[in-house]
């Protein structure tokens, strides 16, 4: 399985030959070894960034237009496109998951989210809630959506480490799948913040901030392709629920 890499959009706009390095360049001399030691099966970590600016409103399958559209998606889609061309030439069997929006803790705090100043906004309304952070700043509000604020599909990181185990104990039946990860449902940030003041049972201080370069207003699973393959339900999919462990995660160090 092949998770290392660099994930910062905002950074990824001003070090794009860092990122080209790192989540393309390495990654491929990294499975270049891997063959030369007969390793031919991989399970990629990707990103729905692949996917750009989609439609507003509109879920996207493994079969949408990629259209990515900053350096970090790029090269989530570049390697992407490595791992493909070995398949098709059957020197490897792979497995991409593009991950949406990854969020929540282990429920045994084993894990969770450790990042200084994280732009992640779960980590974010999580931290202000436990005053580390004084406020929540929500990157517009005059975007196409229901609310003006963007749209994401969150996805309970205990759900993807299940889809994981599933992808390794499948790998192989066919030269190369792709596959969504997210709930296919999309939670706009003004409702991540409402849901998380019901949690609290108190406001949230917050102010609205500018848009941040490479946002995109929308962005939800369509997640049917993995549920019927393996007859698969997620287990943790509720925001109130993601919240919860999130919050209890950041808790545990303070």
């Amino acid at each position: 399985m092949h998770f290392a890499g660099l994930v910062k959009v905002e950074e990824s706009l001003l070090y794009p030959d860092k990122y080209k390095l790192n989540n393309v360049d390495k990654a491929k001399t990294f499975m270049n070894i891997c063959m030369e030691c007969g390793l031919n099966k991989i399970i990629f970590s990707s990103s729905a960034g692949v996917y750009g600016n989609t439609s507003i409103m509109k879920k996207v399958n493994e079969n949408s237009e990629l259209m990515p559209t900053n350096p970090y998606s790029k090269t989530k889609h570049e390697f992407e496109k490595y791992l493909l061309n070995l398949s098709n030439e059957k020197k490897i069997k792979s497995i991409i998951l593009r991950y949406f929006n990854v969020a929540g803790a282990d429920e045994k705090k084993r894990s969770g989210l450790i990042a200084k100043n994280s732009n992640n906004l779960i980590k974010a309304v999580c931290e202000v809630a436990t005053n580390k952070r004084e406020k929540i700043v929500i990157n517009g509000n005059d975007y196409d959506t229901q609310d003006g604020t963007t749209v994401r599909d969150f996805i309970h990181v205990t759900d993807l480490a299940e889809m994981h185990a599933i992808a390794a104990e499948n790998i192989g039946k066919k030269n190369s799948e792709i596959y969504n990860c997210g709930y296919g449902e999309g939670y706009s940030v003004n409702q991540v913040v409402l849901e998380m003041e019901k949690i609290l049972k108190h406001s949230l201080s917050k102010e609205i901030g500018k848009r941040r370069k490479g946002d995109i207003p929308y962005s939800v699973a369509d997640t049917t392709k993995f549920k019927k393959e393996f007859n698969w339900n997620p287990k943790y999919n509720s925001l109130n629920y993601i919240l919860k462990s999130a919050l209890e995660w950041e808790k545990s160090f303070e």
